[in-house]
């Protein structure tokens, strides 16, 4: 896996770059993502199968925008 990674997500029909960053911690692997004009916020892999956004901010952040961020952690991983 890269050191960190940006890619292009589509929220509400306005392209976007995204930088995500991978986080190693004792719990497991963590994504830092940085989107312009939203505030920095983590995913990791939740129960559901998918990656889910964690942390006070998450309430935050479009779910459109967190579906697209991990399907794009998991593209990477591929």
């Amino acid at each position: 896996m890269p050191v960190n990674f940006t890619t292009h997500i589509t929220v509400d029909k306005r392209s976007l770059l995204a930088v995500i960053v991978p986080v190693y911690r004792q719990d497991g692997t963590h994504y830092e993502v940085n989107v312009k004009g939203y505030p920095r916020f983590y995913m990791s892999y939740s129960p559901l199968g998918r990656y889910d956004a964690t942390g006070d901010e998450a309430g935050n952040i479009p779910y459109e925008m967190v579906l697209a961020i991990s399907d794009a952690i998991e593209a990477s991983k591929k």
